[in-house]
């Protein structure tokens, strides 16, 4: 098959939602799929160079994401039509567009579509949805038409959780799937092994922002004694957690990354992913999980779909410094019940959450 990804995004960054395209482009290419890039993200661009990835840049302007970009659009959509109408032309018999930002999902669906009807070989269009669902989307003037044209589509989000938001949107339910993020099991080299301290450290990765509810997990922390916390992430939202921490300083080590995370997931007693607002997938918790972390995970998580609480997770209430405090000391006071859960995690992960099976669940739906 011939498989064209697009993106042009507002802001880009090397994070999760890069990570697992890229997966995805490479898993499809080892399966012997034709796999090209066309877009303005600067990371996918420099990344598939990298990786050998056939690519052409092609900057249109930005997505109506925010609100006056969203209105800026009603004059601007033509000229960036043309320019994706001109661009797709030099993809000769593509059997599928994978489309991974809200310009081309708007401006280039009825173009795919309408040449499959005059070429007559059938080009299937894939909406990949990897992003937080927020105000961006829910209050979008371009909703109402995204929502039509999104039958024309299939979508393919990460969760159930998130199918379920998007169906509440209006989105039609047999043309939503959910298809778990996935990790490649060798991706992680450690170096250090796992050392037991009179202290239990436990660990966080995320965006030092509002809907990751840091802020939360921090507060949960204070009342418990001999723990350490790391956490890792910036964010707009840093100085304000930062204020937070100052009472517990001494206990929590904020920093903005890791040069391995590896070593960093092998450190750890258990993991804490304290999502306050819809968190599409997790995958942090994923990764811990691949490598025997216990993970604490709030139901705004998508990933917590896939898991059951007290068997491979601690799954607790979204919001809730209290109920994330519970779920750290039943953990925290039971290395039984740590051991326990950190391997029914890690065959969860290896079941559920590899690479491999994501990979292998896209190739279905692009054949289908």
């Amino acid at each position: 098959m011939k498989i064209l990804f697009t993106r042009f995004p507002l802001e880009s960054c090397y994070g999760g939602a890069e990570v697992q395209v890229l997966s995805l482009m490479e898993g499809l290419l080892e399966r012997g799929h034709a796999v090209a890039f066309l877009g303005s993200c600067p990371t996918l661009l420099e990344e598939c160079g990298k990786r050998n990835i056939p690519f052409a840049k092609l900057n249109i302007g930005p997505p109506p994401v925010t609100k006056w970009n969203a209105i800026s659009f009603y004059w601007r959509k033509k000229k960036m039509q043309r320019k994706l109408e001109i661009a797709i032309k030099q993809f000769h018999d593509l059997d599928a567009v994978v489309m991974l930002s809200l310009s081309e999902k708007l401006l280039l669906t009825e173009i795919v579509n309408e040449r499959s009807l005059v070429t007559g070989r059938s080009s299937l269009v894939v909406w990949l949805e990897h992003d937080r669902i927020g105000r961006w989307l829910k209050k979008n003037p371009w909703l109402s038409h995204l929502r039509k044209l999104s039958m024309l589509a299939t979508t393919v989000v990460v969760s159930e959780l998130s199918k379920n938001i998007y169906v509440k949107l209006g989105f039609n339910p047999d043309r939503v799937v959910a298809i778990p993020n996935g990790i490649d099991p060798e991706r992680f080299e450690l170096v250090e092994c796992r050392m037991s301290n009179v202290e239990c450290h436990i660990g966080c990765i995320a965006r030092l922002t509002y809907d990751k509810g840091v802020d939360l997990l921090i507060y949960a922390i204070k009342e418990i004694p001999e723990i350490k916390l790391t956490i890792i992430g910036t964010g707009r939202d840093e100085a304000t957690i930062k204020r937070e921490n100052e009472k517990t300083r001494k206990r929590v080590n904020i920093i903005p990354r890791s040069e391995n995370l590896g070593n960093f997931y092998n450190s750890l007693d258990l993991l804490v992913l304290p999502s306050r607002q819809h968190d599409p997938f997790g995958l942090v918790a994923a990764e811990a999980m691949m490598l025997g972390v216990p993970v604490i995970v709030t139901d705004a998580c998508g990933i917590a779909d896939y898991l059951e609480n007290g068997v491979d997770s601690i799954i607790v209430k979204a919001g809730s410094s209290d109920a994330i405090k519970e779920g750290i000391q039943r953990l925290v006071n039971s290395e039984e019940l740590r051991n326990k859960i950190g391997k029914a995690g890690k065959e969860t992960a290896m079941e559920k959450f590899t690479v491999e099976r994501m990979v292998g669940a896209y190739d279905e739906l692009l054949k289908s």
